[in-house]
């Protein structure tokens, strides 16, 4: 019972946080005009900020990802590829050469992937 009231409360807490985010204006004048307390405000926030990294924390927890590193006998010295990366991520010891073109569902899976990868 006691953990089914916590996620109204939280579903209802993470509600007012994303009402809020979405009006577009400061957490002090949102809660002015709707009647919030400002400091009851940054406790829901901190509380759902806490349960979002325990549910990660959880998850990564049963993630566990092989990664071999593939090391490919490519010569860069010749112009051979049309590819120009537009955008690239470092991730620890990992780089993702990326174009305007990628999907943002490939992109999320690669992202994903590479914060996995330990």
């Amino acid at each position: 019972m006691d953990k089914i009231i916590h996620e109204i409360r939280l579903k209802q807490c993470t509600s007012i946080i994303r009402e809020c985010r979405d009006s577009g204006m400061s957490i002090r004048a949102w809660c002015l005009e709707n009647n919030v307390n400002e400091k009851q405000f940054y406790y829901w926030k901190c509380s759902a900020r806490e349960e979002l990294y325990n549910i990660i924390e959880k998850t990564e927890s049963k993630i566990q990802t092989d990664f071999m590193q593939l090391l490919l006998n490519v010569d860069f010295s010749k112009n051979n590829s049309s590819f120009m990366a537009e955008m690239v991520v470092h991730i620890d010891n990992n780089v993702l050469e990326l174009c305007n073109t990628v999907s943002e569902e490939l992109l999320s899976k690669v992202l994903k992937m590479m914060f996995n990868v330990k």
